[in-house]
This record gives structure tokens, sequence and C-alpha cells, in this order.
């Protein structure tokens, strides 16, 4: 399944916004590597307090950097959210960095939109482009309970399709499993997660539908 992705995400960098993804066209430098600890940052939440990445350590992050400005980013903010609001409870957290200069527009996207994930911002991308190394928008990063980076996305998908919560529960059952995971899951998503030790092995890269197609 990895292998069937990859040339995906190749494509749809390359390709860039016809594709559903907003190219920077700056030369960032190698990505990330997976497996190395997710660099740590501290930025300041919507709700004013600043929030850093570590104190999510024993949860299943997906790091989404986006803007309200990106429209493949605005496109696949639904499915963010359903993902959050049906794996919160297993241990995942969404967690949204915003690269927005406007904070007003933000904070009106937000509200709109009925966002209810953690949304830090970043404006003019200093974490985004330095520590992360992202060349566009969205950029999507899933980083395990123990802060280790597991897996990159670039572009948009549909974080919520039957295929994308079997493969996060399966990371939640290896986070679990490695005594990493920060909360003991209640005894149905117990046994869900269970269930997803016995599916394909946690490592497997997100079977990702197609970019999703610019908003009409």
């Amino acid at each position: 399944m990895k292998n069937l992705v990859r040339p995906l995400l190749v494509i749809v960098a390359v390709v860039g916004a016809a594709f559903g993804y907003v190219h920077l066209l700056e030369d960032r430098g190698d990505p990330l590597k997976e497996g190395t600890l997710a660099p740590d940052f501290r930025l300041p939440s919507l709700e004013g307090a600043p929030v850093a990445l570590h104190s999510f350590r024993g949860k299943l992050v997906v790091l989404n950097f986006w803007a309200t400005w990106c429209a493949p980013c605005v496109a696949e903010m639904p499915s963010l959210e359903r993902l959050h609001r049906t794996l919160e409870r297993e241990g995942l957290q969404v967690l949204g960095v915003s690269v927005d200069e406007d904070e007003r527009e933000l904070r009106k996207f937000v509200a709109a939109r009925g966002v209810t994930f953690p949304i830090l911002r970043d404006p003019g991308g200093r974490i985004s482009a330095g520590a992360y190394r992202t060349t566009g928008y969205p950029d999507t990063f899933v980083i395990d309970a123990a802060g280790v980076l597991k897996e990159q996305y670039v572009g948009p998908s549909e974080w919520d399709t039957p295929e994308a919560i079997e493969h996060f529960r399966r990371l939640l059952a290896a986070s679990l499993s490695q005594g990493v995971l920060r909360r003991t899951p209640r005894a149905s998503e117990a046994a869900s997660l269970a269930g997803a030790r016995e599916g394909s092995p946690a490592s497997d890269t997100l079977p990702l539908k197609p970019p999703l197609a610019p908003p009409k």
C-alpha cells in the first residue's frame, strides 16, 4: 500500500495547485526523515495561551499546516474535523497550524466552519517553512505518541474514509501495545483497537484517496 501512495504524493507535489496543492516554489532542503523525532515548537493558540507540541506526547498527532486562503486546505478541513471527532477519545489529536497573517479572518473561518480541534498560529510560516521544511499547503505530518515522525502527506485528502480510520486505529493500537498511549480506551474502544492489531502492520501508509477537487 505504501508503494501505491507515494507516487501519488510525488505527482501532487510536482503538478502543484492544478491538482489541489498550493506550491510555494521555494526549496526548503531535504524533507524531514520518518523515524526521527518531530521538531518541537511553541506557538500561540486561538485561545490565547502558547501551546507546545511536546504537550501532546502520549497522543497520536495529525499535524496539519494550512491557511484560509489555500483552497485545497479549505476543501479537506471538514474531513479533518470528522477524523478528530471520530478518534479523539481513542487517543488521536488533530492539531492545525495556520500560517495566516490575519488573525481576525482566521477566527471568523474557524467559527464559521465549526472547527473544534486546536488551531495554533504561525503567521508567515516560520515553523512550517523552517523546522518542518514545507514547500506548500496543506502539508500534514503524523507523529506517534512518543513524538516520532511516522508519515508525511503532501496535498489534501479525505481523512475520514473507512480505510483512513482503520489505518489510524492500527497506529493507535501500536502505541497502546508499546505503552506510550496517554489514555486507556473504554471497553468498546479497546475492542476496536485489539481488532486493528490483527490487520495490516501499523507501519503501512495511509491509503489516501485521490486529491480533492478545488471548490467551485
